[in-house]
């Protein structure tokens, strides 16, 4: 198999910021709260922490967060209906089964579902977001718990500012067309931001449209030092076609790469959400915060297949309490932070199926529940003047009911745990490393079959031990790198099987061992960044021993060549490449791999006082290509989700 070499990747190489000549100093120091859910330097964090800023969102044309996370170290992307609306996001190779396993937050509130809806990408649009921080790998599951295993993507929405308005509008190839207004202050120890926006699509494939509708508000009270009170809440309403995989067959009978065999499938949400976090603040960094989370989702699915069809409608409340309190101690030299916190959660889908099947029409009703409990310790220690050390653990309990059921109710009880060392060997050099254990519950309809009307109580959680080493230099003020090697194994992994059509835990142990480099160059005028990742995810034992873990690519690269040869003018260029990786349901390895590809994207922006335009050409080599391929079909054969081919954009964004 042929694979691109490292070294031709690295010189084109990782989205970086907006480029002037008075800030091409690379910072040094900034905050994350994920890492401990509270406020805390990077600084002092063992792990590998990439962070998005306001300001590379502002110089990125990306139209989702998806579209944004693309091109990162250890991050793969995949669109699998082309239309930006049905996203797969990994991290650290966990491929087929990376959409549970790669935890999402929106301000602390947690967007995996407890079903195999998994994570709508759609109901967090690009305007709302103030930054993005990556935390690679499983010491997540401590603070957050279940799906963590592959690593935590938390993405804080905008807070409110100096009194502002801003519109953004955009439109381009396919009759697509997005446009959103923002309009934020703060006033008095009160800050408010209110977001709405629309976007509609024909999509690059037949019955690709889609249509979204969304408004936000985040709301921040602070009338004194010592308590403050946040609030944030949603709604969103969207309709999207379904365009079906294509299967070799469907080639050989001359359909094109844009056309589907499904016109009419379709999927229709309804989302509404409310976060209230009231924080109360004692000496130094000593508080209490307490989060209060709801959530409705309702979601209605119309499938046709031969012989018959199918509607699936589901309603899913999910209501959450996590209080949470921080202090930091001082023995002689010896700081000391700690946190400590618990989470409930309530998550119940009501279903109901209305199938036609051969000219027999069936109905079914099904009540799902899960209820969890679970306490976390964590603590960071100076140890002195260049050590920092973390530990934690995590006890956590599930409660399954299902009705109807011969099997009213399942318990389940797991643990997590972490630690980790830094080292500063000097002001520009550290190392770090850590070590974890993470898990993940059978989703709710993992363990129910809607065929049986019965429980898989053989059904196990999955959970992952994983090693992480990395070095960070700074080698000036404005050139920086980062090198991390990983080394996981899971037990239990949950896949779902095509031979029998049944979810199953993996009778044999994956391994995934990685290693991912990223490089920033910056100058007067231009900067470089990119990065390097290479991925073995192997089945170790059992059935499938020896064969690699499907959809995972062994190799993949990201870079950005940003060039500002005015104040008001830059221009970027960005490419990814993503290697040959297993398709997707292929455990046995029988069908080979699905081919790798190269994708080129450039931007022109130009920059008035208080308006900016931007121009795009996507694919700009028109390259044909699919992010996303599968088994399918009877008898089982290959299929792919052909992904868009070149397409433009043009956008721009008014401040008030």
């Amino acid at each position: 198999m042929k694979r691109l070499p490292l070294l031709s990747v690295l010189p084109l190489l990782l989205p970086a910021t907006a480029l002037s000549a008075e800030n091409a100093a690379i910072p040094l120091e900034e905050l994350v709260v994920t890492a401990t859910r509270f406020p805390t330097k990077r600084s002092t964090l063992p792990a590998h922490v990439t962070t998005i800023t306001q300001e590379e969102i502002r110089a990125t044309s990306a139209t989702s967060v998806p579209d944004l996370l693309r091109g990162r170290a250890g991050i793969h992307v995949m669109d699998m209906t082309g239309n930006g609306r049905n996203f797969l996001v990994d991290l650290r190779g966990f491929g087929e089964s990376a959409a549970t396993n790669v935890l999402v937050l929106v301000d602390g509130r947690r967007l995996n579902q407890a079903d195999l809806g998994g994570v709508d990408w759609s109901q967090i649009p690009l305007e709302r977001v103030e930054r993005i921080e990556i935390i690679r790998g499983g010491s997540g599951g401590v603070l957050y718990g279940d799906n963590a295993s592959g690593g935590v993507i938390h993405i804080i929405t905008r807070a409110g500012d100096q009194p502002t308005a801003e519109a953004q509008l955009q439109a381009g190839s396919h009759a697509t067309a997005q446009g959103a207004l923002t309009v934020a202050g703060d006033k008095n120890r009160f800050t408010y931001s209110v977001t709405s926006g629309y976007r509609i699509t024909d999509g690059y494939r037949d019955n690709g449209d889609a249509e979204a509708s969304e408004a936000g508000v985040n709301l921040h009270f602070q009338p004194n030092d010592r308590f403050g009170v946040r609030f944030t809440a949603g709604y969103q309403d969207d309709t999207t076609g379904m365009p079906s995989a294509l299967k070799e067959s469907d080639f050989a009978q001359g359909i094109g790469r844009r056309a589907t065999v499904t016109p009419d499938d379709e999927s229709k949400a309804t989302d509404y959400f409310f976060h209230l976090a009231p924080e109360f603040r004692f000496q130094d960094e000593d508080r209490l915060v307490v989060d209060l989370s709801w959530r409705d989702r309702d979601v209605t699915n119309l499938s046709h297949f031969t012989g018959g069809e199918f509607t699936g409608q589901s309603n899913i409340q999910t209501w959450a309490i996590s209080p949470r309190a921080q202090w930091r101690g001082r023995l002689g030299t010896v700081t000391d932070r700690v946190t400590v916190g618990g989470d409930w959660t309530s998550d119940h889908e009501v279903i109901r199926n209305d199938s036609l099947f051969f000219g027999v029409r069936t109905l079914g009703d099904f009540s799902l529940r899960k209820r969890t409990l679970g306490g976390y310790l964590h603590n960071e220690i100076d140890l002195a003047e260049h050590w920092i050390l973390t530990q934690g653990v995590r006890l956590d309990r599930a409660l399954f009911h299902f009705a109807p059921s011969t099997t009213e109710q399942v318990e389940r009880d797991q643990q997590a745990f972490s630690f980790g060392i830094r080292h500063d060997l000097d002001d520009q050099n550290y190392v770090y490393l850590n070590g974890s254990r993470s898990y993940r519950y059978p989703l709710l309809d993992e363990q129910y079959s809607f065929f049986t009307n019965t429980v898989n109580t053989a059904l196990k959680p999955q959970h992952s031990l994983e090693w992480q080493l990395g070095w960070h230099r700074n080698f000036s003020p404005t050139f920086s790198g980062e090198l991390s090697g990983f080394h996981v194994e899971t037990r239990d992994e949950l896949y779902f099987d095509i031979l029998s059509y049944n979810n199953t835990n993996l009778d044999g142990t994956v391994q995934r061992d990685g290693v991912e480099l990223e490089l920033e160059k910056r100058f007067e005028q231009w900067s470089l960044a990119g990065n390097a990742t290479w991925t073995h995810a192997r089945i170790r034992s059992g059935v499938y021993a020896g064969h690699d873990f499907p959809g995972v690519p062994a190799f993949q690269g990201g870079v950005q060549l940003h060039y500002l040869p005015t104040e008001r003018l830059d221009w970027e260029m960005a490419g990814r490449y993503i290697g040959a990786r297993p398709f997707i349901s292929d455990f046995s390895h029988g069908f080979g791999d699905q081919p790798g590809y190269l994708v080129l994207d450039t931007t022109v922006r130009y920059q008035w006082p208080a308006v900016t335009g931007w121009f795009q050409i996507a694919n700009l080599t028109g390259r044909d290509y699919a992010e996303y391929g599968v088994l399918g079909g009877f008898p089982t054969e290959r299929a792919w989700f052909p992904s868009p081919e070149r397409r433009f954009m043009i956008g721009g964004s008014a401040r008030f």
